[in-house]
């Protein structure tokens, strides 16, 4: 879970404001190059309403067409399996100051969670980040995107993979810092806020995804530093896992939206490898 769940963090880093524009959905059919079928990158916010699998037909039945699924983390590795690096994160003590201990642990002691304190030692910070978000959206019923998607590619018995190797996954948590999402974590138990007002303060419109599943993706800008920092070199390292499950047969790539995005996103480095790629009107 800790491996699954430090994707949040990454919404926070790279989101963008998502006001539609023509041609700018957020899936993407691959052809050419030689592949016998083709297949589909699609753009997830990670956090978005359970039922807008359901909402967009044309979606889910691209996605269970296909003959099986690539996801961020989740499913089994493709090629070589590189040594496991341990995360070490700090106790939870050190990331908050004593007050801000006191009021994280309240929150999550009057929840069905319980207390934080026995779990200081070991706690995921970036997992507790998950479920305050999840908890203080529990009405609206906000859950993971990518999770449903994985669920019904299961549910349908097709295989899943994943792109990060353990050190892509070290790389980003270094880069955005335990001290970060703690205070993220402070800003959330504070405000006990919707997602919806999170977004507005992190030029993010969950709201706007949810309804058009479009976005500006950007395709000839460079992306500025802090998207640059959690995307750039991860697109390099799954660009030829991704070609490699493409030529295996029709797959349906599900990441992050940030790495679709500019010119140095997944769109712009296929083409760049000789493949097509359309966008598919949702």
């Amino acid at each position: 879970m800790k491996k699954a769940l430090f994707f949040i963090a990454l919404m926070l880093v790279n989101g963008a404001t998502l006001f539609g524009q023509e041609n700018q959905s957020v899936l993407w059919e691959i052809s050419g190059n030689g592949i016998q079928k083709p297949s589909y990158l699609f753009g997830t916010v990670h956090i978005a309403p359970i039922a807008l699998l359901d909402s967009f037909p044309l979606l889910k039945r691209i996605s269970e067409s296909t003959d099986f699924a690539v996801f961020e983390s989740g499913g089994s590795p493709i090629g070589h399996i590189p040594e496991q690096i341990e995360l070490r994160q700090p106790p939870l003590d050190s990331l908050f100051t004593p007050a801000e201990y006191l009021k994280v642990d309240s929150f999550f002691t009057a929840s069905p969670h319980g207390s934080m304190r026995p779990h200081n030692n070991d706690a995921d910070i970036l997992t507790m980040v998950q479920v305050a978000l999840t908890m203080i959206e529990n009405k609206e019923q906000y859950d993971r995107f990518d999770d449903l998607l994985f669920a019904r590619m299961r549910d349908l018995k097709k295989p899943t993979f994943h792109l990060d190797a353990p050190e892509d996954i070290k790389n980003v948590i270094d880069s955005l810092g335990y001290q970060r999402l703690a205070k993220f974590l402070v800003y959330l138990v504070n405000k006990n806020t919707s997602l919806k007002n999170v977004n507005s303060e992190l030029a993010f419109d969950l709201i706007s995804y949810s309804k058009t599943l479009r976005n500006p993706l950007k395709l000839n800008e460079q992306p500025a530093e802090n998207i640059a920092h959690g995307t750039v070199e991860r697109n390099a390292h799954w660009l030829p896992k991704i070609e490699n499950k493409v030529r295996d047969g029709s797959c349906f790539i599900s990441v992050g939206l940030g790495h679709l995005q500019y010119e140095t996103g997944l769109i712009q480095l296929l083409k760049q490898q000789g493949f097509t790629l359309k966008p598919i009107p949702l």
